[in-house]
């Protein structure tokens, strides 16, 4: 039998059903009016302005204060909270929570589900700033579950805010590269037929088989780190995140895969010395393409990905099948995209050089980066290689590790995204039967129709559509309110490409 935070349902005295809770002390309390309800509810919703898209409401109840503040947001999405899924259920027989039941406006969650929740639900380039509210007797009997709430709605927002504060830089940019590249992706190669064809080498090389996938990253530990890589070149598979790749390069060292996430147009400078035709070079949808379009005209070997920008989630799925490979890039990482191309390419052993996510000694890269020829070419002394460096390091508080290694919040951040991501388990394997080739044709009609189809006004649409999502990183991009003009910019770009 289940067990309920609630005693027991009564009537008002204008006839309303209210809920009971017992309090410490073993006494019935009532979570709303004993005598007026809905008037108590209008006092609630009253301290709201009526501009507000998003609350976070702790405590259900009866529902009538959210039935009020649903009246006066008409617009807005309230998430409410209470304690466990058997209290919705026990609340579910009150004839206000059935009607809020029924209103895609209102979605309900228990504590346990909370984050995972919130974060799915709340937008906040589409929703602006969140409000937490609570029924006042609901907060009183459960004090411990409201500062818990509390807790875990702070921690959602703080991943929110980190991953809007990218979105808003990097919006527009990335909306544009997908829509360019994707112009380029009938000339890249299909990654399940390169897999086979890197599995039927391995057979043919038996000294191969057993190799290990080795991720290259550009710490200051890979200037040490590249002599064991020299001596044991042919024990590793190496890939090589962009920025290691010209490091790897002018030790003479060649990269067996080169990944790249970044949207910058600064990313083509990677690759600017010459290029392996022999080399896998890997892009996100999302990466410059003035960097794809350059490798495109020295090497075939060029595999496009997408690593959860919905836009590119769109592209490759919207046939049903998945065109483009799928790679996990954590929070923003390329050393995590690179350790997730490995997985999918079946290595089963993975070493990581230069992964510090660290400051060693004064130094924030390994030497060979492209950063190491601009900054030096531009030297002088009023302006210093070391005097940039150093920019770099402390664009944001550091952390002291020990002596001699510094680290951010960010680079940490980084850190246990990598661990985590390597604690999983083994992915499924894909076949390529599973697989689809993308037609740039067939994705514009698609994409045009289903954005025209998400709209029903300007400031009427289907936000939980998969056509709509795409356009979310471009709003953090163009500030609140403006998914109408994401749409007509989209749509634009989209039927120009």
């Amino acid at each position: 039998m289940a067990e309920y935070s609630y005693s027991s349902i009564t009537e008002s005295k204008d006839g309303k059903l209210i809920p009971l809770c017992y309090s410490d002390q073993g006494r019935e309390i009532l979570l709303h009016s004993k005598y007026n309800p809905e008037r108590e509810a209008e006092a609630f919703a009253a301290q709201t302005n009526a501009d507000c898209f998003f609350f976070v409401v702790l405590g259900l109840a009866g529902g009538y204060h959210v039935e009020k503040l649903i009246e006066k947001c008409p617009k807005a999405k309230i998430l409410v909270i209470e304690k466990a899924k058997a209290d919705i259920t026990f609340l579910s027989r009150i004839p206000c929570v059935q009607k809020l039941m029924t209103d895609k406006r209102v979605i309900f969650s228990d504590i346990d589900s909370l984050e995972t929740t919130l974060l799915s639900s709340y937008k906040p380039a589409l929703h602006g700033n969140l409000t937490i509210l609570a029924l006042r007797q609901w907060e009183n009997i459960f004090k411990g579950s409201s500062d818990l709430c509390r807790e875990k709605i702070n921690a959602a927002l703080k991943l929110l805010a980190a991953d809007f504060s990218v979105q808003s830089h990097f919006g527009k940019i990335w909306q544009k590269n997908i829509l360019t590249n994707l112009s380029l992706a009938e000339k890249t190669l299909d990654f399940w037929e390169y897999r086979e064809r890197l599995k039927k080498e391995a057979c043919e090389k038996s000294n191969k088989i057993d190799r290990t996938a080795a991720i290259i990253a550009a710490g200051p530990s890979l200037d040490e780190s590249i002599k064991k890589l020299k001596a044991e070149r042919e024990k590793y598979f190496i890939i090589a995140t962009d920025t290691a790749f010209s490091s790897l390069s002018k030790a003479g060292i060649k990269s067996d895969a080169v990944v790249s996430i970044d949207g910058q147009m600064v990313s083509h400078e990677h690759y600017m010395g010459k290029l392996s035709g022999d080399t896998l070079f890997v892009f996100d949808l999302a990466a410059n393409p003035s960097a794809i379009r350059k490798v495109l005209d020295f090497s075939e070997n060029v595999l496009l990905a997408e690593s959860g920008h919905p836009l590119a989630q769109y592209a490759s799925l919207f046939t049903g099948k998945r065109a483009f490979l799928h790679l996990d890039a954590g929070s923003g990482t390329v050393t995590i995209a690179a350790a997730s191309l490995a997985k999918k390419l079946g290595f089963e052993k993975t070493d990581f050089f230069g992964a510090d996510f660290a400051y060693l000694e004064g130094r924030p890269y390994a030497r060979g980066t492209y950063l190491e020829n601009k900054f030096h070419s531009s030297s002088n002394r009023f302006s210093s290689a070391e005097e940039k460096y150093t920019a770099i390091m402390f664009r944001s508080p550091t952390i002291k590790v020990r002596e001699g290694i510094i680290s951010t919040e960010i680079l940490s951040a980084y850190k246990k995204s990598l661990k985590d991501f390597m604690s999983r388990k083994k992915e499924e394997k894909e076949t390529a039967e599973e697989h689809g080739k993308f037609c740039l044709k067939d994705f514009k009609s698609r994409y045009c129709k289903d954005l025209k189809s998400c709209f029903r006004s300007e400031s009427d649409y289907d936000e939980n559509s998969n056509a709509f999502m795409t356009l979310i990183p471009l709003c953090a991009k163009l500030g609140n309110g403006s998914a109408f003009l994401a749409y007509l910019k989209t749509l634009s770009y989209t039927e120009r490409v």
